[in-house]
Protein backbone atom coordinates (compact mmCIF):
# COMPACT_ATOMS: atom_id res chain seq x y z
CA UNK A 1 0.00 0.00 0.00
CA UNK A 2 2.87 2.40 1.18
CA UNK A 3 4.61 1.59 -2.50
CA UNK A 4 1.10 2.28 -4.25
CA UNK A 5 0.93 5.75 -2.49
CA UNK A 6 4.84 6.75 -3.15
CA UNK A 7 3.75 5.91 -7.28
CA UNK A 8 0.71 7.95 -7.24
CA UNK A 9 2.76 11.06 -5.33
CA UNK A 10 5.18 10.82 -8.16
CA UNK A 11 2.59 10.92 -11.04
CA UNK A 12 0.97 13.25 -9.59
CA UNK A 13 4.15 15.52 -9.70
CA UNK A 14 5.37 14.85 -12.89
CA UNK A 15 2.20 15.90 -14.33
CA UNK A 16 2.18 19.14 -12.41
CA UNK A 17 5.56 19.58 -13.69
CA UNK A 18 4.66 18.70 -17.11
CA UNK A 19 1.89 21.13 -17.29
CA UNK A 20 3.96 24.13 -15.79
CA UNK A 21 6.27 23.36 -18.46
CA UNK A 22 3.88 23.01 -21.29
CA UNK A 23 3.21 24.78 -24.86
CA UNK A 24 3.94 28.73 -24.86
CA UNK A 25 0.32 30.62 -25.83
CA UNK A 26 0.84 31.51 -29.23
CA UNK A 27 0.87 34.99 -30.65
CA UNK A 28 -2.70 36.38 -30.74
CA UNK A 29 -2.56 40.23 -31.54
CA UNK A 30 -5.38 42.95 -29.93
CA UNK A 31 -6.15 46.26 -30.94
CA UNK A 32 -6.60 49.49 -28.74
CA UNK A 33 -6.65 53.54 -28.97
CA UNK A 34 -7.64 53.70 -32.73
CA UNK A 35 -8.22 57.02 -33.66
CA UNK A 36 -8.67 58.96 -36.64
CA UNK A 37 -7.83 62.68 -37.31
CA UNK A 38 -9.31 64.93 -38.08
CA UNK A 39 -12.47 63.76 -38.37
CA UNK A 40 -14.48 65.88 -39.57
CA UNK A 41 -12.38 66.14 -42.22
CA UNK A 42 -12.59 68.72 -45.30
CA UNK A 43 -12.11 67.56 -49.17
CA UNK A 44 -8.65 67.35 -50.02
CA UNK A 45 -7.66 66.60 -46.02
CA UNK A 46 -4.90 63.95 -45.51
CA UNK A 47 -6.61 62.13 -42.70
CA UNK A 48 -3.85 59.62 -40.22
CA UNK A 49 -5.30 56.45 -38.78
CA UNK A 50 -3.75 55.35 -35.76
CA UNK A 51 -3.84 52.49 -33.36
CA UNK A 52 -2.15 49.94 -30.77
CA UNK A 53 -0.95 46.79 -31.42
CA UNK A 54 -0.28 43.88 -28.84
CA UNK A 55 0.72 40.71 -28.75
CA UNK A 56 -1.38 38.98 -25.73
CA UNK A 57 0.29 35.71 -25.95
CA UNK A 58 3.85 34.17 -25.14
CA UNK A 59 5.17 33.13 -28.66
CA UNK A 60 6.68 36.22 -30.65
CA UNK A 61 5.27 36.62 -34.28
CA UNK A 62 4.40 38.21 -37.05
CA UNK A 63 0.93 40.14 -37.63
CA UNK A 64 -0.35 42.08 -40.43
CA UNK A 65 -2.36 45.03 -39.69
CA UNK A 66 -5.10 46.22 -42.37
CA UNK A 67 -7.18 49.25 -43.18
CA UNK A 68 -10.43 49.34 -44.85
CA UNK A 69 -12.20 52.63 -46.31
CA UNK A 70 -14.73 52.22 -48.80
CA UNK A 71 -12.74 49.96 -50.83
CA UNK A 72 -9.35 51.54 -50.08
CA UNK A 73 -7.40 48.98 -48.21
CA UNK A 74 -3.42 49.31 -47.00
CA UNK A 75 -1.74 47.09 -44.30
CA UNK A 76 1.56 47.41 -42.55
CA UNK A 77 3.91 44.26 -40.75
CA UNK A 78 5.09 44.03 -37.21
CA UNK A 79 6.79 41.67 -35.40
CA UNK A 80 6.13 41.23 -31.59
CA UNK A 81 7.56 38.91 -28.89
CA UNK A 82 5.20 37.68 -26.49
CA UNK A 83 3.38 40.95 -24.14
CA UNK A 84 4.91 43.39 -26.56
CA UNK A 85 3.30 46.01 -28.04
CA UNK A 86 3.26 48.86 -30.95
CA UNK A 87 2.00 51.91 -32.60
CA UNK A 88 0.60 51.53 -36.43
CA UNK A 89 -0.46 54.40 -38.79
CA UNK A 90 -1.82 54.88 -41.77
CA UNK A 91 -2.64 58.53 -44.19
CA UNK A 92 -6.10 58.56 -46.40
CA UNK A 93 -6.66 61.15 -49.02
CA UNK A 94 -10.33 62.05 -48.31
CA UNK A 95 -11.23 62.80 -51.98
CA UNK A 96 -14.91 62.35 -52.26
CA UNK A 97 -17.59 64.24 -49.33
CA UNK A 98 -19.48 61.51 -47.11
CA UNK A 99 -19.26 59.21 -44.18
CA UNK A 100 -17.15 56.01 -44.02
CA UNK A 101 -16.37 53.28 -42.02
CA UNK A 102 -12.81 53.22 -41.16
CA UNK A 103 -11.86 49.48 -40.06
CA UNK A 104 -8.17 48.36 -38.49
CA UNK A 105 -7.82 44.42 -38.40
CA UNK A 106 -5.44 41.91 -37.29
CA UNK A 107 -6.10 38.24 -37.78
CA UNK A 108 -7.18 38.33 -34.18
CA UNK A 109 -9.37 41.27 -33.94
CA UNK A 110 -10.80 44.39 -35.46
CA UNK A 111 -12.38 48.19 -34.76
CA UNK A 112 -14.07 50.50 -36.37
CA UNK A 113 -14.41 54.38 -36.10
CA UNK A 114 -16.57 56.50 -38.38
CA UNK A 115 -14.96 59.29 -40.82
CA UNK A 116 -17.10 62.45 -41.69
CA UNK A 117 -15.56 63.89 -44.89
CA UNK A 118 -17.55 67.70 -45.63
CA UNK A 119 -16.94 69.65 -48.72
CA UNK A 120 -13.86 71.79 -48.53
CA UNK A 121 -14.39 75.20 -47.39
CA UNK A 122 -14.11 77.83 -50.17
CA UNK A 123 -10.80 80.33 -49.97
CA UNK A 124 -12.08 83.70 -48.79
CA UNK A 125 -12.63 85.94 -51.73
CA UNK A 126 -10.01 88.76 -51.36
CA UNK A 127 -10.41 92.33 -53.36
CA UNK A 128 -8.13 94.84 -54.54
CA UNK A 129 -6.11 95.80 -51.02
CA UNK A 130 -7.35 99.47 -49.87
CA UNK A 131 -4.60 102.11 -49.77
CA UNK A 132 -4.41 105.13 -47.64
CA UNK A 133 -3.42 108.51 -47.21
CA UNK A 134 -0.34 108.28 -45.50
CA UNK A 135 0.95 104.34 -46.46
CA UNK A 136 4.30 104.46 -47.65
CA UNK A 137 6.58 101.47 -48.83
CA UNK A 138 10.54 101.85 -48.94
CA UNK A 139 12.28 99.85 -51.58
CA UNK A 140 16.30 99.21 -52.65
CA UNK A 141 17.01 99.75 -56.18
CA UNK A 142 19.72 98.66 -58.07
CA UNK A 143 20.34 98.76 -62.12
CA UNK A 144 22.40 96.25 -64.21
CA UNK A 145 23.21 97.05 -67.65
CA UNK A 146 21.98 95.32 -71.12
CA UNK A 147 24.82 92.68 -70.27
CA UNK A 148 23.79 92.46 -66.76
CA UNK A 149 27.17 94.04 -64.86
CA UNK A 150 26.08 95.97 -61.73
CA UNK A 151 26.45 99.89 -62.74
CA UNK A 152 25.40 102.19 -60.54
CA UNK A 153 25.06 102.21 -56.32
CA UNK A 154 21.69 101.26 -54.95
CA UNK A 155 19.52 104.02 -54.07
CA UNK A 156 16.01 103.66 -52.12
CA UNK A 157 12.62 104.69 -53.61
CA UNK A 158 10.30 105.93 -51.14
CA UNK A 159 6.63 105.44 -52.24
CA UNK A 160 3.97 107.09 -50.29
CA UNK A 161 -0.10 107.25 -51.11
CA UNK A 162 -0.55 110.81 -51.11
CA UNK A 163 -4.20 111.21 -52.19
CA UNK A 164 -7.60 109.70 -53.59
CA UNK A 165 -8.62 111.17 -57.29
CA UNK A 166 -11.81 110.10 -58.64
CA UNK A 167 -11.99 109.14 -62.34
CA UNK A 168 -11.39 111.73 -64.86
CA UNK A 169 -10.30 113.99 -62.03
CA UNK A 170 -6.06 113.65 -63.23
CA UNK A 171 -5.44 114.15 -67.07
CA UNK A 172 -5.34 111.07 -68.77
CA UNK A 173 -6.82 108.50 -66.13
CA UNK A 174 -10.27 107.57 -66.45
CA UNK A 175 -11.45 105.78 -63.25
CA UNK A 176 -10.84 106.05 -59.37
CA UNK A 177 -7.15 106.21 -58.48
CA UNK A 178 -4.08 106.63 -55.69
CA UNK A 179 -2.15 109.13 -56.03
CA UNK A 180 1.24 108.64 -55.16
CA UNK A 181 4.76 110.37 -54.42
CA UNK A 182 7.87 108.47 -55.59
CA UNK A 183 11.35 109.73 -54.19
CA UNK A 184 14.58 108.56 -54.67
CA UNK A 185 17.07 109.30 -52.57
CA UNK A 186 19.69 109.92 -53.84
CA UNK A 187 18.52 110.46 -57.75
CA UNK A 188 18.89 107.50 -59.37
CA UNK A 189 20.71 106.35 -62.57
CA UNK A 190 19.75 105.28 -65.54
CA UNK A 191 20.61 104.22 -69.00
CA UNK A 192 19.06 105.44 -72.32
CA UNK A 193 19.69 104.38 -75.87
CA UNK A 194 16.17 104.20 -77.26
CA UNK A 195 15.89 106.75 -80.35
CA UNK A 196 15.49 109.38 -81.54
CA UNK A 197 16.95 110.47 -77.82
CA UNK A 198 21.19 109.97 -78.19
CA UNK A 199 22.77 107.98 -76.17
CA UNK A 200 22.80 109.08 -72.35
CA UNK A 201 22.75 109.07 -68.64
CA UNK A 202 20.01 110.17 -67.20
CA UNK A 203 18.75 110.91 -63.23
CA UNK A 204 15.67 110.33 -62.15
CA UNK A 205 14.80 111.86 -58.61
CA UNK A 206 10.80 112.06 -58.09
CA UNK A 207 7.43 110.68 -59.76
CA UNK A 208 3.77 110.90 -59.58
CA UNK A 209 2.21 107.84 -59.90
CA UNK A 210 -1.38 106.87 -60.28
CA UNK A 211 -2.94 103.34 -59.40
CA UNK A 212 -5.85 101.82 -59.97
CA UNK A 213 -8.39 101.70 -56.80
CA UNK A 214 -10.08 98.72 -58.24
CA UNK A 215 -7.22 96.44 -58.73
CA UNK A 216 -3.95 98.56 -58.38
CA UNK A 217 -2.71 98.19 -61.34
CA UNK A 218 -0.66 101.41 -62.86
CA UNK A 219 -2.45 104.02 -64.92
CA UNK A 220 -0.44 107.03 -65.22
CA UNK A 221 3.27 107.94 -64.11
CA UNK A 222 5.25 111.73 -64.51
CA UNK A 223 8.89 111.80 -63.67
CA UNK A 224 10.97 114.60 -63.63
CA UNK A 225 14.51 113.52 -65.96
CA UNK A 226 17.13 116.39 -65.28
CA UNK A 227 18.37 115.62 -69.17
CA UNK A 228 15.28 115.30 -70.84
CA UNK A 229 13.24 119.33 -70.03
CA UNK A 230 10.09 120.43 -70.75
CA UNK A 231 7.61 118.25 -70.17
CA UNK A 232 7.80 115.50 -67.61
CA UNK A 233 8.66 111.94 -69.11
CA UNK A 234 4.89 110.51 -68.72
CA UNK A 235 3.67 106.68 -69.59
CA UNK A 236 0.03 105.80 -69.48
CA UNK A 237 -1.62 102.37 -69.96
CA UNK A 238 -4.85 101.06 -71.05
CA UNK A 239 -6.35 97.53 -69.84
CA UNK A 240 -8.37 95.32 -71.56
CA UNK A 241 -9.99 94.72 -69.16
CA UNK A 242 -6.95 93.73 -66.80
CA UNK A 243 -5.72 92.03 -63.07
CA UNK A 244 -8.63 91.35 -60.89
CA UNK A 245 -8.54 89.93 -57.61
CA UNK A 246 -8.55 87.03 -56.92
CA UNK A 247 -6.60 86.13 -59.28
CA UNK A 248 -5.71 82.78 -60.81
CA UNK A 249 -2.50 81.32 -61.99
CA UNK A 250 -2.89 81.49 -65.59
CA UNK A 251 -4.93 84.15 -65.96
CA UNK A 252 -3.99 86.88 -68.62
CA UNK A 253 -4.66 90.48 -69.71
CA UNK A 254 -3.99 93.01 -72.85
CA UNK A 255 -3.13 96.68 -72.71
CA UNK A 256 -1.28 99.28 -74.23
CA UNK A 257 1.65 101.14 -72.97
CA UNK A 258 2.30 104.85 -73.75
CA UNK A 259 5.36 106.18 -73.41
CA UNK A 260 6.34 110.92 -74.03
CA UNK A 261 9.12 112.13 -72.79
CA UNK A 262 11.63 115.06 -73.64
CA UNK A 263 8.84 117.35 -74.96
CA UNK A 264 7.69 114.64 -77.59
CA UNK A 265 11.15 113.59 -78.75
CA UNK A 266 9.90 110.20 -77.42
CA UNK A 267 6.07 109.40 -78.27
CA UNK A 268 5.84 105.39 -77.98
CA UNK A 269 2.94 103.07 -78.15
CA UNK A 270 3.74 99.17 -77.75
CA UNK A 271 1.34 96.41 -77.06
CA UNK A 272 1.47 94.05 -74.26
CA UNK A 273 0.19 91.23 -72.04
CA UNK A 274 -0.10 90.58 -68.24
CA UNK A 275 -0.05 86.63 -66.87
CA UNK A 276 -0.23 85.30 -63.10
CA UNK A 277 2.89 82.94 -63.98
CA UNK A 278 2.47 81.34 -60.16
CA UNK A 279 1.85 82.03 -56.40
CA UNK A 280 5.23 81.73 -54.72
CA UNK A 281 6.62 82.42 -51.42
CA UNK A 282 9.76 85.14 -51.24
CA UNK A 283 11.73 86.90 -49.43
CA UNK A 284 13.17 90.16 -49.03
CA UNK A 285 14.75 92.29 -46.51
CA UNK A 286 11.15 93.30 -45.34
CA UNK A 287 10.40 89.54 -44.39
CA UNK A 288 8.86 86.54 -46.33
CA UNK A 289 6.02 86.83 -48.13
CA UNK A 290 3.45 84.95 -50.05
CA UNK A 291 2.84 86.40 -53.43
CA UNK A 292 1.20 86.46 -57.15
CA UNK A 293 4.27 86.27 -59.63
CA UNK A 294 2.84 88.72 -62.34
CA UNK A 295 5.05 88.89 -65.62
CA UNK A 296 4.48 90.90 -68.44
CA UNK A 297 6.01 90.91 -72.29
CA UNK A 298 5.39 91.34 -75.95
CA UNK A 299 2.70 89.37 -77.25
CA UNK A 300 5.11 88.18 -79.71
CA UNK A 301 7.60 86.98 -77.51
CA UNK A 302 5.81 85.68 -74.20
CA UNK A 303 8.88 84.14 -73.17
CA UNK A 304 11.22 87.40 -72.38
CA UNK A 305 9.55 89.10 -69.85
CA UNK A 306 9.55 93.37 -69.80
CA UNK A 307 8.49 93.33 -66.45
CA UNK A 308 8.09 91.36 -63.54
CA UNK A 309 6.47 91.88 -60.30
CA UNK A 310 5.48 89.93 -56.75
CA UNK A 311 2.29 91.41 -55.17
CA UNK A 312 1.50 90.32 -51.64
CA UNK A 313 -2.32 91.02 -51.34
CA UNK A 314 -2.60 90.32 -47.89
CA UNK A 315 0.13 92.05 -45.87
CA UNK A 316 1.99 94.36 -47.90
CA UNK A 317 -0.85 95.07 -49.96
CA UNK A 318 2.08 95.97 -53.04
CA UNK A 319 4.66 94.56 -54.68
CA UNK A 320 7.67 93.00 -53.10
CA UNK A 321 9.70 92.76 -55.74
CA UNK A 322 10.27 94.34 -59.45
CA UNK A 323 12.07 93.87 -61.99
CA UNK A 324 11.64 96.38 -64.70
CA UNK A 325 13.32 95.38 -68.40
CA UNK A 326 11.12 97.67 -70.14
CA UNK A 327 11.87 101.10 -69.14
CA UNK A 328 15.45 101.53 -69.40
CA UNK A 329 18.06 99.79 -71.41
CA UNK A 330 18.95 97.37 -68.76
CA UNK A 331 16.99 95.80 -65.43
CA UNK A 332 16.17 98.02 -62.85
CA UNK A 333 15.52 95.26 -59.40
CA UNK A 334 13.70 97.08 -56.73
CA UNK A 335 13.02 95.36 -53.06
CA UNK A 336 11.14 95.51 -50.07
CA UNK A 337 12.53 97.09 -47.19
CA UNK A 338 9.64 98.33 -45.44
CA UNK A 339 5.52 98.62 -45.40
CA UNK A 340 2.56 100.00 -43.62
CA UNK A 341 1.60 98.16 -40.48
Amino acid sequence: MKKFLGVMVVLLLAVSFLAACGPEKPAEFTLSGVTVSPSPATVNDTVTISATVKNVGEQSGDCDVSLTIAGYTDSESVTLAGGESTGVSFSYAATTEGSYDVTVSTPDDSETRTLTVTEEAPPPLLGAPVWYVGDNWVYTCSYENPEGTPKYEDVELSVTVVGEVAAGEEEGVNEASYHLSAVFVPEATRDSTHPPVPAMTLHIGVADIFNSVANIQFLKQSSSIVELPGLPAGVTWAYAPGLSFPSNVGDTWDFTKHTVAGGGLVDETVNRQGKVLEIVDITVPAGTFSCYHIVEYDPATPDTYTFEHWFNVTVVKSDVKMIDRDTWDGAETRVLVSYPQ
